[in-house]
């Protein structure tokens, strides 16, 4: 398995390269297109398949249309980003939507709908990672920036709305019954953080639990 953080652009957001040994998903590519090229290429043996987007804002989407050229993959996102004009630069190829799943080899990511940082925020999820570097976990899941590591993401950009943001974490994250406090949270901004330390320790948790 291929799981690379990658820190890009000018607010710093977490670009991700995750799949097999074969085949890779990327995952907001905002920034550093290059930084972004040379790790697929020279740190791993791995076809990238395609790209993804937790949500359209410019931090985690301006490299999108070089790296979909560059390996020649399709985009895939949420129509409600588009609809919305939060992105509408490019289309997707394919419109992700809650339920959803994207194979990579034998790894299965799902698909869930979060909005409140953006109306077509997505979140995805994979059961099929049980150790990580040494840590046994259940599961990891991609937030962008629905969930951070001890915080939240914000809502008063345009088409921010706190309290869909707060009934996304609780209903999709912390109340999902395919999630466990052992899944392993990487979000779109900072460190990463699981679960069960976002139920302890998240400032905000009186109001998603």
């Amino acid at each position: 398995m291929i799981l690379k953080k990658l820190t890009v652009g000018q607010l710093f957001t977490n670009c991700y390269i995750f799949g097999s040994d074969e085949h890779v998903v990327i995952i907001d590519p905002g920034g550093d297109s290059n930084v972004i090229i040379k790790s697929v290429d020279e740190e791993f043996n791995a076809k990238p398949i395609a790209v993804l987007l937790t949500h359209g804002h410019f931090d985690h989407s301006t490299k999108v249309g070089r790296i979909k050229r560059n390996y020649q993959i399709p985009l895939m996102y949420n129509k409600k980003e588009y609809d919305s004009g939060i992105f509408s630069q490019i289309e997707a190829d394919r419109w992700l939507e809650e339920g959803d799943t994207i194979e990579i080899d034998d790894i299965t990511l799902h698909v869930l709908e979060t909005p409140g940082h953006s109306p077509g925020s997505l979140t995805f999820y994979s059961k099929d990672v049980k150790q990580l570097n040494g840590i046994k976990c259940d599961g990891i899941i991609f937030t962008g920036d629905l969930l951070f590591r001890r915080s939240i993401g914000r809502s008063d950009f345009g088409g921010g709305d706190q309290g869909l943001l707060f009934s996304s974490i609780k209903t999709k994250i912390m109340y999902n019954s395919n999630l466990t406090d052992n899944f392993l949270i990487f979000p779109g901004h900072m460190g990463n953080t699981s679960i069960g330390e976002e139920r302890r320790m998240n400032m905000f948790k009186t109001y998603f639990l």
